[in-house]
Protein backbone atom coordinates (compact mmCIF):
# COMPACT_ATOMS: atom_id res chain seq x y z
CA UNK A 1 0.00 0.00 0.00
CA UNK A 2 1.07 3.59 -0.49
CA UNK A 3 1.79 5.73 2.56
CA UNK A 4 2.29 9.43 3.12
CA UNK A 5 5.69 11.02 3.37
CA UNK A 6 5.23 11.67 7.12
CA UNK A 7 4.18 8.08 7.81
CA UNK A 8 7.15 6.84 5.82
CA UNK A 9 9.55 9.02 7.83
CA UNK A 10 8.13 7.65 11.08
CA UNK A 11 8.41 4.08 9.85
CA UNK A 12 11.97 4.61 8.63
CA UNK A 13 13.09 6.06 11.95
CA UNK A 14 11.37 3.24 13.83
CA UNK A 15 13.01 0.48 11.77
CA UNK A 16 16.46 2.03 12.09
CA UNK A 17 16.16 2.60 15.85
CA UNK A 18 15.04 -1.00 16.32
CA UNK A 19 18.44 -2.25 15.17
CA UNK A 20 20.53 -0.09 17.54
CA UNK A 21 21.69 -2.95 19.76
CA UNK A 22 22.78 -5.00 16.76
CA UNK A 23 24.45 -1.94 15.23
CA UNK A 24 26.46 -1.32 18.41
CA UNK A 25 27.44 -5.00 18.63
CA UNK A 26 28.87 -4.90 15.10
CA UNK A 27 30.85 -1.74 15.92
CA UNK A 28 32.30 -3.38 19.01
CA UNK A 29 33.81 -6.12 16.83
CA UNK A 30 36.05 -3.46 15.23
CA UNK A 31 36.47 -1.37 18.38
CA UNK A 32 34.89 1.51 16.44
CA UNK A 33 33.09 4.29 18.30
CA UNK A 34 30.63 5.82 15.87
CA UNK A 35 27.69 7.90 17.08
CA UNK A 36 24.56 5.85 16.40
CA UNK A 37 22.22 8.85 16.25
CA UNK A 38 24.52 10.71 13.85
CA UNK A 39 24.84 7.64 11.61
CA UNK A 40 21.07 7.14 11.64
CA UNK A 41 20.67 10.77 10.57
CA UNK A 42 23.11 10.29 7.67
CA UNK A 43 21.09 7.30 6.55
CA UNK A 44 17.81 9.14 6.90
CA UNK A 45 19.02 12.11 4.83
CA UNK A 46 20.37 9.77 2.17
CA UNK A 47 17.10 7.90 1.86
CA UNK A 48 14.92 11.00 1.82
CA UNK A 49 17.13 12.63 -0.82
CA UNK A 50 15.40 10.36 -3.33
CA UNK A 51 11.85 11.63 -2.74
CA UNK A 52 10.25 12.33 -6.10
CA UNK A 53 13.03 10.55 -8.04
CA UNK A 54 12.24 7.32 -9.84
CA UNK A 55 14.12 4.47 -8.21
CA UNK A 56 15.15 6.68 -5.28
CA UNK A 57 15.80 5.12 -1.89
CA UNK A 58 12.30 5.75 -0.47
CA UNK A 59 11.03 3.43 -3.19
CA UNK A 60 13.16 0.49 -2.08
CA UNK A 61 11.98 -1.97 0.59
CA UNK A 62 12.81 -0.83 4.10
CA UNK A 63 14.48 -4.19 4.73
CA UNK A 64 17.22 -3.38 2.21
CA UNK A 65 17.75 0.05 3.77
CA UNK A 66 18.17 -1.49 7.23
CA UNK A 67 20.43 -4.18 5.78
CA UNK A 68 22.69 -1.52 4.23
CA UNK A 69 22.75 0.43 7.50
CA UNK A 70 23.87 -2.67 9.39
CA UNK A 71 26.41 -3.59 6.73
CA UNK A 72 28.13 -0.24 7.31
CA UNK A 73 28.31 -1.14 11.02
CA UNK A 74 29.65 -4.61 10.18
CA UNK A 75 32.42 -2.92 8.21
CA UNK A 76 32.94 -0.38 10.98
CA UNK A 77 32.55 2.50 8.52
CA UNK A 78 30.74 5.80 8.92
CA UNK A 79 28.05 6.91 6.49
CA UNK A 80 29.16 10.53 6.93
CA UNK A 81 29.27 11.82 3.32
CA UNK A 82 32.25 14.02 4.15
CA UNK A 83 34.30 10.90 4.97
CA UNK A 84 33.43 9.23 1.63
CA UNK A 85 34.05 5.77 3.06
CA UNK A 86 30.92 4.18 1.65
CA UNK A 87 28.01 5.09 -0.57
CA UNK A 88 24.44 4.08 -1.28
CA UNK A 89 22.64 3.48 -4.52
CA UNK A 90 19.36 1.93 -5.58
CA UNK A 91 19.51 -0.99 -7.98
CA UNK A 92 16.67 -2.60 -9.91
CA UNK A 93 16.20 -6.31 -9.23
CA UNK A 94 14.60 -8.00 -12.24
CA UNK A 95 13.78 -11.10 -10.21
CA UNK A 96 11.55 -9.19 -7.77
CA UNK A 97 10.54 -6.24 -9.94
CA UNK A 98 11.65 -3.89 -7.14
CA UNK A 99 14.50 -1.50 -6.49
CA UNK A 100 16.74 -2.33 -3.55
CA UNK A 101 19.34 -0.34 -1.65
CA UNK A 102 23.01 -1.30 -1.91
CA UNK A 103 25.93 -0.18 0.23
CA UNK A 104 29.32 -0.02 -1.47
CA UNK A 105 32.87 1.00 -0.69
CA UNK A 106 34.54 4.09 -2.06
CA UNK A 107 38.31 4.29 -2.44
CA UNK A 108 38.69 6.06 0.92
CA UNK A 109 36.79 3.23 2.58
CA UNK A 110 39.09 0.73 0.91
CA UNK A 111 42.17 2.59 2.17
CA UNK A 112 40.69 2.86 5.67
CA UNK A 113 39.99 -0.88 5.82
CA UNK A 114 43.41 -1.72 4.40
CA UNK A 115 45.39 0.30 6.93
CA UNK A 116 43.08 -0.71 9.79
CA UNK A 117 44.09 -4.33 9.23
CA UNK A 118 47.53 -3.55 10.62
CA UNK A 119 49.12 -5.59 7.83
CA UNK A 120 49.64 -2.77 5.31
CA UNK A 121 52.71 -0.51 5.31
CA UNK A 122 52.05 1.50 2.15
CA UNK A 123 49.70 1.61 -0.85
CA UNK A 124 50.85 3.32 -4.05
CA UNK A 125 48.61 3.95 -7.06
CA UNK A 126 49.93 5.48 -10.28
CA UNK A 127 49.52 5.62 -14.05
CA UNK A 128 52.37 5.35 -16.54
CA UNK A 129 52.98 6.49 -20.11
CA UNK A 130 54.64 4.84 -23.08
CA UNK A 131 57.83 6.92 -22.71
CA UNK A 132 58.22 5.95 -19.04
CA UNK A 133 60.40 3.09 -17.93
CA UNK A 134 57.86 0.64 -16.58
CA UNK A 135 58.25 -3.05 -15.84
CA UNK A 136 55.70 -5.35 -14.25
CA UNK A 137 57.64 -7.96 -12.28
CA UNK A 138 54.70 -10.15 -11.29
CA UNK A 139 51.77 -9.86 -8.84
CA UNK A 140 54.02 -10.32 -5.78
CA UNK A 141 57.03 -8.21 -6.75
CA UNK A 142 57.59 -4.45 -6.66
CA UNK A 143 57.11 -2.77 -10.03
CA UNK A 144 59.87 -0.80 -11.74
CA UNK A 145 58.65 2.67 -12.72
CA UNK A 146 60.88 5.63 -13.50
CA UNK A 147 60.52 8.67 -15.75
CA UNK A 148 62.86 11.32 -17.12
CA UNK A 149 60.33 14.19 -17.22
CA UNK A 150 57.36 15.21 -15.10
CA UNK A 151 55.22 16.71 -17.86
CA UNK A 152 52.54 14.19 -18.86
CA UNK A 153 52.36 15.69 -22.35
CA UNK A 154 56.05 14.82 -22.86
CA UNK A 155 55.65 11.26 -21.58
CA UNK A 156 53.54 10.03 -24.50
CA UNK A 157 50.18 8.28 -24.41
CA UNK A 158 48.64 6.60 -21.39
CA UNK A 159 50.08 3.07 -21.29
CA UNK A 160 48.41 1.67 -18.16
CA UNK A 161 48.35 1.89 -14.41
CA UNK A 162 49.23 -0.04 -11.30
CA UNK A 163 48.43 -0.18 -7.62
CA UNK A 164 50.84 -1.90 -5.28
CA UNK A 165 50.73 -2.60 -1.58
CA UNK A 166 53.78 -3.17 0.56
CA UNK A 167 52.83 -5.29 3.57
CA UNK A 168 54.49 -4.89 6.95
CA UNK A 169 56.28 -8.21 6.41
CA UNK A 170 58.07 -6.73 3.36
CA UNK A 171 56.07 -8.59 0.70
CA UNK A 172 54.21 -6.93 -2.16
CA UNK A 173 50.80 -7.31 -3.80
CA UNK A 174 50.48 -5.66 -7.22
CA UNK A 175 47.57 -5.05 -9.59
CA UNK A 176 48.01 -3.66 -13.11
CA UNK A 177 45.43 -2.38 -15.58
CA UNK A 178 45.84 -1.84 -19.34
CA UNK A 179 44.98 1.59 -20.75
CA UNK A 180 41.88 0.25 -22.54
CA UNK A 181 40.22 -0.69 -19.24
CA UNK A 182 41.15 2.57 -17.54
CA UNK A 183 39.83 4.64 -20.45
CA UNK A 184 36.62 2.58 -20.61
CA UNK A 185 35.89 3.40 -16.96
CA UNK A 186 36.78 7.02 -17.67
CA UNK A 187 34.26 7.16 -20.51
CA UNK A 188 31.63 5.61 -18.26
CA UNK A 189 32.24 8.32 -15.68
CA UNK A 190 31.94 11.03 -18.30
CA UNK A 191 28.71 9.51 -19.65
CA UNK A 192 26.98 9.91 -16.27
CA UNK A 193 28.11 13.52 -15.98
CA UNK A 194 30.90 13.16 -13.42
CA UNK A 195 32.83 16.45 -13.78
CA UNK A 196 35.98 15.05 -12.14
CA UNK A 197 36.66 12.93 -15.23
CA UNK A 198 36.57 16.11 -17.32
CA UNK A 199 38.85 18.15 -15.06
CA UNK A 200 42.58 18.54 -14.49
CA UNK A 201 42.22 15.84 -11.81
CA UNK A 202 41.61 13.01 -14.27
CA UNK A 203 44.78 11.17 -13.20
CA UNK A 204 43.60 11.21 -9.60
CA UNK A 205 40.37 9.58 -10.75
CA UNK A 206 42.38 6.96 -12.62
CA UNK A 207 44.37 6.28 -9.47
CA UNK A 208 41.13 5.84 -7.50
CA UNK A 209 40.00 3.33 -10.11
CA UNK A 210 43.24 1.40 -9.67
CA UNK A 211 42.82 1.32 -5.88
CA UNK A 212 39.31 -0.09 -6.22
CA UNK A 213 40.47 -2.76 -8.67
CA UNK A 214 43.43 -3.60 -6.42
CA UNK A 215 41.17 -4.14 -3.42
CA UNK A 216 39.72 -7.30 -4.96
CA UNK A 217 43.17 -8.88 -4.75
CA UNK A 218 44.35 -7.17 -1.57
CA UNK A 219 41.55 -7.88 0.88
CA UNK A 220 41.79 -11.72 0.80
CA UNK A 221 45.46 -11.35 1.78
CA UNK A 222 44.80 -9.13 4.80
CA UNK A 223 41.32 -10.14 5.99
CA UNK A 224 39.70 -13.49 6.66
CA UNK A 225 36.20 -12.07 7.18
CA UNK A 226 33.64 -13.44 4.74
CA UNK A 227 31.76 -10.13 5.03
CA UNK A 228 34.28 -8.52 2.70
CA UNK A 229 33.38 -11.08 0.03
CA UNK A 230 30.06 -9.28 -0.31
CA UNK A 231 31.38 -5.75 0.16
CA UNK A 232 30.31 -4.10 -3.06
CA UNK A 233 32.83 -1.91 -4.86
CA UNK A 234 31.19 1.03 -6.60
CA UNK A 235 32.52 2.54 -9.80
CA UNK A 236 34.25 5.88 -9.45
CA UNK A 237 31.36 7.90 -10.80
CA UNK A 238 29.35 7.00 -7.69
CA UNK A 239 31.96 8.50 -5.39
CA UNK A 240 31.44 12.05 -6.56
CA UNK A 241 27.72 11.82 -5.83
CA UNK A 242 27.37 10.13 -2.44
CA UNK A 243 23.82 9.06 -1.70
CA UNK A 244 22.82 9.57 -5.33
CA UNK A 245 20.27 12.14 -6.31
CA UNK A 246 19.59 15.66 -5.00
CA UNK A 247 16.58 16.42 -2.86
CA UNK A 248 13.28 17.10 -4.58
CA UNK A 249 10.31 19.05 -3.35
CA UNK A 250 7.15 17.23 -2.27
CA UNK A 251 3.70 18.06 -1.00
CA UNK A 252 2.10 16.84 2.21
CA UNK A 253 -0.24 14.68 0.20
CA UNK A 254 2.53 12.93 -1.74
CA UNK A 255 2.66 9.19 -1.19
CA UNK A 256 5.77 7.08 -1.18
CA UNK A 257 6.18 3.56 -2.46
CA UNK A 258 4.32 0.44 -1.48
CA UNK A 259 5.13 -1.50 1.68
Amino acid sequence: MSISQQDYENLLYSKLYECESQYQAYLAEHNEKLNFNAELNYMYKAVMSGVGIEGGFPYTPLESIVESFLKAAKLGLSLDPSEQFCFLRSQYDHSTGLYHTELGLGYKGVLHLAYRSGKVKQIVSNVFYNKDNFQFNGPNSKVTHTMTVLSTSARGNLAGGYCQTELVDGSFIVTVMPPEEILAIEEQGKSVGNPAWLSAHVNQMREKTLILRHWKTLYPAIYSSSLLDSAQIFDDECEEFPFSSPSQGFSESQTIGSY
